[in-house]
């Protein structure tokens, strides 16, 4: 019975030792669905197929992974993070990650200024996307024009409309900034663009999703015509022999996602390593033609097909993100009190 025990023990020892050895090196975050295949093809294998390091791809959510990585700052579960502008002043102000500057990422120089700007000299963004229409062309033969007419069309039963819930990472910024801009005083003044939510769920002509495949599925299902949802996201399902789906930007424009990166503070110096491969000139030609994004890197060459989707620096809405967060739980706990979803 003894010598079994022994046995045991050294089959678990031996087990844990292996799981160990193959271990990930590199621990970075990333978007599911679609943005995730294309952010392992484009960056994630380039950096192994580098440095042959193991990179470990945790999805999730922006606050979620902020969470983490302040539960354990010591020794934090993320070495790498992927989020939004909002949650990125988030991650500064509270000490999580490290500056940097061309000596440690050498392809920053690479990167448009203003776009490099919105890292504060904490991060930089990879690309962005607007937050617009996605819709079926068979199905809503009279797009909307603006965001006024959208909310309208969508209370006077022209289509059947899907929103983000309070869960999803475009709706603080996406939605109630972009409302609060459109029918508000100012961005401190959401209660006006609320009440529009309000109205459009009164008319039972309006779902919620809370992660990014479902309003692809209820699109094709013909359970929903029209959604507000990302520009390259919608892009690349009409480009997967779905050529119904189409998209566009709203008036006076649709809010901009720069999605930023950064290096965790006392995660491993790797993360520097792999942050240069994301502002590479191939790693972001790859990303932007295949997510239909706008990189930050200055020398990306669009393919013809991508060209002319891709947002424009020049006509995208581009919010005070540090507004957003200021804002954000004051603007998380109305919408929790009033639309519960």
């Amino acid at each position: 019975m003894l010598k079994q025990k022994y046995r045991a023990f050294f089959f678990a020892a031996t087990l844990a030792a292996g799981t160990a050895a193959h271990a990930a090196d590199l621990t970075v975050t990333a978007y599911g669905g679609s943005w995730e295949k294309v952010y392992r093809e484009c960056f994630v294998q380039p950096f192994e197929a580098k440095t042959g390091k193991k990179v470990d791809v945790i999805l999730g959510s922006p606050m979620q992974w902020v969470n983490q990585i302040s539960a354990n700052p010591a020794k934090p579960p993320i070495d790498v993070i992927v989020g939004l502008a909002d949650t990125g002043l988030i991650l500064k102000e509270r000490g999580l990650v490290d500056p940097i500057t061309s000596k440690e990422i050498p392809n920053l120089d690479h990167l448009k200024p203003h776009m490099l700007a919105y890292g504060n000299g904490y991060g930089f963004p990879i690309a962005y996307g607007n937050f617009g229409l996605m819709y079926s062309k068979s199905r809503v033969k009279n797009p909307p024009k603006s965001w006024e007419e959208f909310v309208e069309g969508t209370v006077n039963g022209d289509w059947q409309a899907a929103l983000p819930g309070i869960s999803y990472v475009g709706t603080v910024q996406g939605l109630m900034g972009l409302f609060a801009k459109i029918y508000g005083k100012d961005l401190d003044d959401v209660q006006p663009g609320l009440d529009q939510v309000k109205r459009m769920i009164k008319s039972g002509n309006v779902t919620f999703y809370s992660e990014p495949n479902s309003p692809l599925v209820a699109m094709k299902s013909g359970d929903i015509d029209i959604a507000m949802y990302y520009d390259g996201r919608a892009w690349a399902e009409h480009d997967a022999n779905n050529p119904d789906i189409s998209y566009l930007d709203p008036k006076p424009g649709a809010v901009s996602f720069p999605t930023m990166v950064q290096k965790v503070k006392n995660g491993s110096p790797l993360g520097y390593e792999f942050m240069n491969v994301i502002a590479s000139d191939e790693g972001q030609t790859c990303f932007a033609n295949k997510m239909g994004y706008s990189a930050s890197n200055m020398n990306v060459k669009y393919d013809d097909k991508v060209k002319p989707r891709v947002a424009s620096d020049e006509t995208s809405l581009w919010l005070p993100f540090a507004d957003i967060a200021r804002n954000t739980p004051k603007w998380v706990e109305l919408w929790n009190k009033q639309i519960g979803r």
